[in-house]
């Protein structure tokens, strides 16, 4: 993988990123309305998500992807990323209201 980008690459990395998060954003906002797109921007733009977005990008130009290519898989990660999340969470959620609602032996 690319390990030093030239000042120009990094800018162009830092724009395909922001690309990414922002189609991958409205593409969820618009399959499903009730989501928020602006928090959905924000979320893909957290710094853990535009590094992963990042390495997923760059990974993909090197095994030869086109920039749209990479962009589309970099998106599609993106989306897998974030619904195993919500998954989780929703379990987790689930997982501990259960647990507070079970009898309690003294």
């Amino acid at each position: 993988m690319t390990s030093t980008l030239t000042p120009a690459q990094a800018e162009q990395l830092g724009d395909a990123v922001g690309r990414i998060a922002a189609y991958t954003a409205r593409a969820l906002h618009e399959e499903f309305p009730h989501l928020d797109l602006e928090q959905l921007v924000e979320t893909f733009m957290r710094p853990t998500a535009v590094e992963a977005t990042g390495l997923l990008y760059l990974a993909a130009i090197d095994k030869g992807a086109t920039p749209g290519e990479a962009a589309g898989k970099a998106g599609t990660a993106l989306i897998h990323a974030w619904a195993d999340a919500r998954l989780a969470a929703k379990a987790a959620s689930r997982a501990a209201g259960e647990a507070a609602e079970a009898p309690r032996i003294a």
